[in-house]
């Protein structure tokens, strides 16, 4: 098992408990001892983790294109199912050696994951370098089934974040913080954090080049989601060498946290015809409905059409249906039966694997790992860029 580090564990305890009773970020802010917290929760939320394995791993595979880069995208919702995704990582056809591997929604010290360091235990099992970032410290057991997995168990350290695991060494790494809805995750969520880009320079033998692992919000607009990305490509700007950005964009097309987006996405649920539908959740980089965030990739010379074959990558699922919950109460009743079957044609895409210097790319989606009793409610894409 990965070492732990106890003063990291009390640090994480004792911030919670500074939390609880703060009904409100704007209460929590406007406390005597928030200044000296908010000191701590920098330091906190700003450290990177780096996991070195004992060993080098095995070699790569041959490729028939040399240079060429095998890489895994996947959230893997917190580690819940740790056994079966590291069972995935080792063992299943399209995912077994890979070269790079971003991975969101990771926990450390999770009660609903095991407390497990689920990177460091990869990382660890896989023979890879890794980096992992916190998003979020946790002042709950989490949220939908989340409560059920962690079984009465109380979080250890209570942190959710991203990584990045590579075959081969790590340099420079970086966090870029990313404008989030802050209030709205502590009070629905009880949350503390940010979302953030987590850089790393990976030192590969034969050309270095830059990844970046992200996970952009799902609670705000399209355009909330667009500046998120302009943040990360304008920090990348002057970067010449290749570089492969990946994550979980929360690409759902709909602009949610304005009065009128429950209803909105209440209709396109539900009277959208299907084959438009699907064409709008799944390929979300076009159409009148489509994710400016694309238009900002696009133009900072992204391209992700290649490694993608644009099937869904997720679910929905009754219990975590926003538009549901954000509806008027006295609708929400008659409004249930006909979102219940608009659930079952809701799947999307939300993972991308995009690139920016390679002269080709080729990719999919691994089908058999997601659902219901599966590794993780996302599906892995891959990708090969040289």
């Amino acid at each position: 098992m990965p070492t732990r580090d106890p003063a990291l564990l009390a640090e994480c305890r004792a911030l919670r408990a500074a939390v609880t009773g703060h009904a409100t970020l704007a209460a929590l802010e406007s406390a005597l001892e928030w200044p000296a917290l908010r000191t701590r929760f920098a330091g906190l939320l700003g450290t990177i983790r780096r996991h070195v394995p004992d060993a080098p791993p095995a070699a790569p595979a041959a490729l028939s294109l040399p240079g060429a880069l095998r890489i895994v995208q996947w959230n893997i919702e917190h580690g819940n199912a740790y056994e079966a995704i590291e069972a995935a990582l080792l063992g299943h056809p399209d995912l077994a050696g890979a070269d790079l591997i971003t991975l969101e929604e990771v926990d450390l010290g999770c009660a609903r994951s095991g407390n497990r360091d689920v990177a460091g235990e990869l990382a660890r099992r896989l023979g890879l370098q890794a980096v992992w970032a916190p998003l979020f410290l946790e002042t709950t057991s989490g949220r939908h089934d989340d409560i059920r997995r962690a079984a009465g168990r109380a979080n250890d350290e209570g942190l959710f974040g991203i990584a990045i695991l590579s075959r081969w060494a790590l340099g420079d790494v970086r966090l870029l913080e990313l404008p989030s809805p802050r209030e709205l995750q502590f009070g629905r969520e009880r949350m503390v954090g940010r979302h953030v880009a987590l850089i790393a320079e990976v030192l590969r033998p034969d050309g270095a080049f830059v990844a970046v692992a992200t996970h952009l919000e799902v609670h705000r607009t399209r355009e909330h989601r667009a500046e998120q990305v302009r943040q990360i490509v304008a920090a990348l700007a002057t970067e010449t060498r290749p570089v492969v950005l990946a994550g979980d964009f929360n690409s759902h097309t709909f602009d949610r946290g304005l009065w009128h987006a429950p209803v909105q996405g209440t209709l396109a649920l539900t009277l959208t015809p299907t084959p438009l539908l699907r064409a709008r959740l799944n390929h979300p980089d076009r159409g009148p409905f489509h994710e400016t965030l694309f238009d900002v990739l696009r133009h900072a010379g992204f391209e992700w059409t290649r490694a993608a074959d644009f099937a869904p990558t997720l679910r929905l699922q009754d219990e975590r249906l926003e538009e549901m919950r954000a509806l008027p109460w006295l609708l929400r009743a008659p409004a249930a039966r006909v979102l219940r079957w608009a659930v079952h044609r809701g799947a999307m895409r939300l993972d991308w694997i995009c690139g920016r210097g390679w002269a080709d790319a080729t990719g999919g989606t691994v089908a058999g790992l997601d659902g219901p009793g599966g590794a993780s409610d996302h599906a892995p894409v891959v990708a090969t860029l040289c």
